[in-house]
């Protein structure tokens, strides 16, 4: 609802700046506003009853070509496209000085696509692109002339098309393509054709010219073996100790390698600044750079996801070194997690502690944190399909300092399974009701009989040997917490944990 009211302000601002300041009529303005929301709503019928009594019915005004304007569009958006491109050819020869003559050249090139008249709408966009007032409609019209070349036309129809324009901007821009697909495919002699081909281009557009002569310098560093790999990484913000750490140990890498190696490599830093948006503009500027053969980078499972689906659309070749959400690498097949993903890491370990250590009682302590929430599901799935157990789950908070009742808890099922195991040797066909009500008679019972004889017993110095696999992942931080912990309430159990467990000197302590 939001997105149509700003809609339609949008649409009569946009007229209003044009149009209004050249007095149309009280009721003429009333409709064309009325009209105006009805084309936000999306009731096209009724927007095109009232642009096309504006059209015909009444008399030229300052307004007419607004309202020529939204009837075509709306001839469009009702997919009737020969009616909306008729519409447009006359507004172009009616009013060739009109500030709608941009636009309403672009909208010829959608209908001139829709009716599949691939080439002429190219020529249609490149014309604005090349020419349009607006910045935006120009960048807008060149993104959508690339995605036609690239994936509706095929080279003998554009080196045709490219011989025959007559717009230097027009014909560079297709030359410009047709050497970038041929760098692609690794056809250097006909790029460098098509490049000077760009170069000798007489009256055309600046852009073009340097990247002509940045694409021909990235050709001439191919043949000398040079390659040139972008660090997306961030080395500023939250993360920019991890990021110019990174880039530090590259560098010092790349300096051995360099004097030893062929091809020579050369790093290219780029720095996000740990924000998503700064990395996806960054991640389109280094895609439309043609010397880069890849990216390393990011570092963060949600940028790096963001960038994966970038890298499928832009065939561009990712290596994240430290991502290892799962399903990054189902985004694009053009990304790879130097980091184990974190379901293929949680089920290995599952499988090495049911089928090599053969355990088959679990229990779990982790932090409440995304990341060892879905560790001990994948984790706990694989034991459950394989018919083991887990007898108990707890969770602390990050910031937790004491985790002594968490490790009490996970003493107290241990006791509880040591009684309900002895119980099922005499009789295996007791439900789970009946352990439990003889277990709780059994607690009453022992904690009299100590009473009566005035006698403590430290629960922490009864061993407890029923889990036979007790899965802690933690943080690195927590590793002197947990090991004391783990030590004191002695849990008799093979210790299953992530890799932040590897830290001699923390285990020392």
């Amino acid at each position: 609802m939001r997105f149509k009211q700003a809609l339609i302000f949008f649409i009569l601002f946009l007229f209003t700046a044009v149009a209004f300041s050249q007095q149309a009529t009280k009721r003429e303005w009333a409709i064309f506003q009325k009209g105006v929301k009805e084309y936000g709503k999306g009731n096209l019928k009724a927007a095109e009853n009232i642009f096309y009594t504006l059209v015909t019915k009444l008399p030229e005004s300052r307004l007419t070509t607004a309202n020529t304007l939204m009837l075509a569009k709306i001839y469009y958006r009702e997919k009737q496209y020969e009616k909306s491109l008729q519409l447009c050819n006359q507004f172009l020869k009616k009013y060739p000085d009109s500030d709608y003559s941009d636009d309403i050249q672009f909208l010829i090139g959608k209908n001139y696509y829709r009716l599949n008249r691939y080439q002429s709408a190219l020529s249609t966009w490149l014309f604005v692109a090349g020419s349009a007032k607006d910045d935006r409609l120009q960048k807008k019209a060149m993104k959508l002339a690339r995605d036609l070349m690239r994936f509706r036309l095929d080279e003998a129809t554009l080196r045709e098309m490219a011989s025959d324009q007559k717009s230097p901007f027009a014909r560079q821009a297709i030359l410009y393509h047709l050497a970038e697909n041929d760098y692609e495919n690794g056809n250097s002699g006909k790029a460098l054709m098509a490049i000077e081909q760009i170069l000798n281009v007489k009256g055309g557009h600046k852009s073009f010219y340097e990247k002509a002569s940045h694409l021909q310098q990235v050709l001439e560093n191919k043949a000398s073996g040079k390659v040139r790999i972008a660090f997306l990484l961030p080395l500023t913000g939250d993360n920019g100790d991890i990021g110019q750490a990174m880039l530090r140990g590259a560098k010092m890498a790349l300096s051995e390698f360099n004097h030893t190696t062929d091809p020579m490599v050369e790093i290219v830093p780029y720095d996000y600044q740990t924000q998503l948006t700064t990395a996806l503009q960054q991640f389109k500027e280094i895609a439309s750079d043609p010397s880069i053969s890849a990216i390393f980078g990011p570092v963060e499972n949600d940028i790096t996801a963001a960038c994966a689906t970038l890298a499928d659309y832009e065939k561009m070749p990712v290596i994240s070194p430290t991502a290892s959400d799962e399903n990054i690498r189902r985004l694009s097949e053009n990304v790879v997690q130097l980091n184990i993903p974190l379901d293929v890491l949680s089920i290995k370990l599952a499988s090495y502690a049911a089928d090599s250590l053969g355990l088959h009682r679990y229990a779990s302590l982790a932090p409440i944190d995304n990341y060892f929430i879905r560790f001990q599901k994948y984790f706990k799935e694989y034991q459950q399909k394989h018919g083991n157990t887990f007898a108990a789950e707890q969770w602390y908070y990050p910031e937790e300092q004491d985790i002594t009742k968490h490790f009490k808890a996970l003493k107290r099922v241990g006791i509880k399974l040591a009684f309900q195991d002895s119980v099922l040797q005499i009789d295996s066909t007791l439900s789970q009701s009946s352990l439990d009500s003889l277990y709780r008679i059994y607690h009453q019972e022992q904690v009299k009989r100590l009473e009566e004889m005035h006698t403590k017993v430290d629960s922490a110095d009864i061993p407890v040997t029923t889990l036979d696999g007790l899965l802690l992942t933690i943080y690195q931080s927590d590793i002197t917490m947990m090991a004391s912990q783990y030590a004191y309430w002695n849990l008799q159990s093979t210790l299953l944990g992530n890799s932040d467990w590897y830290d001699e000197e923390q285990l020392k302590k």
